[in-house]
């Protein structure tokens, strides 16, 4: 198995390519492009609710959709205005593709032998999209039975999407996705099946969560059998990985007590994430790793496409820089492999990277070598996934006379300039004062002040070290927002 390891969501193909476009050679070319940019095993994603193939035993995506009808049919109107086109385009696309007898997962393993690219499937446990609307083309017949029953996660209130989610604690939901499971792992050419928990991560009534956990490792045993099994009639192993959240005390009281899978031996893979909302740069890895001694699981850190310092804060898509600095701190705290979550070079970092910057920052992720000399920054966010209960834990932003920060920065830099970057926003009237920072106990010079609000301050050689810096910032009261670690 190679990294970096990729998720291809079940959509963005289509989303991408139109019907006109829809061939087994599309198919190929789009692999082709991963190769480019060096990833070492696809994870391709067969679902939502529906699925975006053929299937015999699941709703393919075009269920209930009638090209010829207009926009007001059921699974049509309530996308939001103008979004008819787009869901048009794309369920034309994955029918025509269908209909040419091209089965975009198996395509697409054969394509990714030639490259010596991994060929996992990954199926999504609980996806939610569009669970608030009424009718949709994502939901399933099933779903919104489930739902109308009041046989989702918290029946009684609608705060997030959350609240609707499939009850896996209900013997017909775990039936219906063991369905799924079957089918998938009669895939021609599949190396591996993930179960990915982490869409999306609630799968319990509230409270219920352990109890859930002990039927989540039953089922999971069930599933570690199919593999066994495939794997005796294709002639060679089948693995089978799990994504989680990225606190494993938090994995475990929501049900998905990732370590316990792995010492009991049923599973290869473990993908500790965060769910959506931002990439979480100071994941506990090595936690998880000394978890793991003993046992024979690899551990991936999951990157998210989406940076946002604090909860509700202002986010963008992650920089090539970002992205880099994400993925040293993760190879450097010990994880076999990086894994990219919605890192699509088209649907959203189209236009936003350049091309030679994807391949380049992708291909780096093989090696901890090779992507620690990249530019890369380290920042401050926050994990978006808790147990109901928990309390909220985000460094930022952050308020005081004294504000400290401990990032995870990789490898020493050695011989290269290195700065931190604070973003202040104001207490009250008049100019914002800089605070003092030191690094690692070092003091820094006086900053270089860009726009109104971000101080970047120099950081002396004598302050660097390895794995980690601790940034602090003194002076009259002050609020941050945003605090990187730049390493050019």
């Amino acid at each position: 198995m190679r990294g970096p390891l990729f998720n291809q969501d079940s959509t963005e193909f289509f989303y991408t390519h139109g019907p006109d476009e829809m061939s087994g050679e599309a198919v190929d070319a789009w692999v082709d492009g991963l190769a480019e940019a060096g990833v070492g095993t696809l994870f391709s994603n067969v679902n939502a609710m529906k699925t975006n193939y053929a299937s015999k035993v699941w709703e393919p995506d075009w269920h209930g959709y009638d090209p010829a009808a207009g926009d007001d049919q059921p699974v049509l109107r309530h996308d939001v205005e103008g979004g008819a086109a787009g869901t048009r385009r794309r369920l034309d696309a994955a029918m025509r593709l269908a209909a040419l007898g091209v089965n975009f997962h198996e395509r697409a393993f054969a394509r990714c032998k030639r490259h010596g690219i991994g060929c996992w499937a990954s199926i999504r446990m609980n996806d939610l999209h569009d669970c608030h609307l009424e009718d949709s083309a994502l939901l399933s017949t099933f779903y919104k039975e489930q739902r109308a029953a009041g046989k989702v996660r918290v029946p009684y209130r609608f705060t997030g999407w959350p609240d609707r989610a499939l009850d896996w604690s209900r013997p017909e939901v775990r039936e219906h996705y063991m369905k799924l499971v079957r089918e998938v792992l009669t895939f021609e050419g599949i190396e591996g099946l993930e179960l990915d928990w982490m869409r999306f991560g609630w799968h319990f009534p509230i409270g219920r969560e352990l109890e859930g956990g002990r039927i989540l490792t039953a089922w999971i045993a069930e599933v570690r059998e199919l593999c066994n099994e495939t794997a005796k009639r294709v002639g060679h192993p089948v693995r089978l990985g799990c994504r989680v959240p990225s606190t494993p005390e938090t994995a475990r009281r929501l049900g998905m007590d990732g370590a316990l899978w792995a010492r009991e031996g049923l599973i290869d893979l473990l993908v500790v994430t965060p769910f959506w909302a931002t990439c979480e740069f100071n994941m506990p890895l090595r936690t998880w790793k000394r978890l793991l001694e003993g046992t024979e699981c690899l551990l991936a850190g999951g990157l998210e496409v989406r940076y946002q310092p604090y909860p509700s804060g202002p986010a963008t898509l992650m920089t090539p820089e970002l992205a880099a600095g994400a993925a040293t701190a993760v190879l450097k705290a010990g994880a076999d492999f990086v894994y990219l979550f919605n890192y699509f070079a088209d649907m959203h970092l189209g236009g936003y990277w350049t091309r030679e910057q994807y391949n380049q920052t992708l291909a780096a992720m093989g090696s901890l070598s090779a992507v620690a000399r990249l530019p890369r920054r380290h920042a401050v966010t926050y994990r978006d996934t808790r147990a109901p209960g928990e309390p909220a834990d985000n460094s930022l932003p952050a308020t005081g006379n004294l504000c400290q920060f401990r990032l995870q920065t990789g490898p020493k830099p050695v011989g290269r300039a290195v700065e931190v970057l604070l973003e202040l926003e104001p207490l009250g009237e008049g100019e914002l004062a800089a605070p003092e920072v030191r690094v690692n106990s070092v003091l820094c010079p006086p900053p270089a002040r860009q726009a109104s609000t971000v101080f970047v301050y120099s950081v002396p050689g004598e302050a660097l070290t390895d794995e980690e810096t601790v940034v602090e910032a003194s002076g009259s009261a002050m609020r941050i927002v945003r605090v990187e670690v730049i390493i050019r």
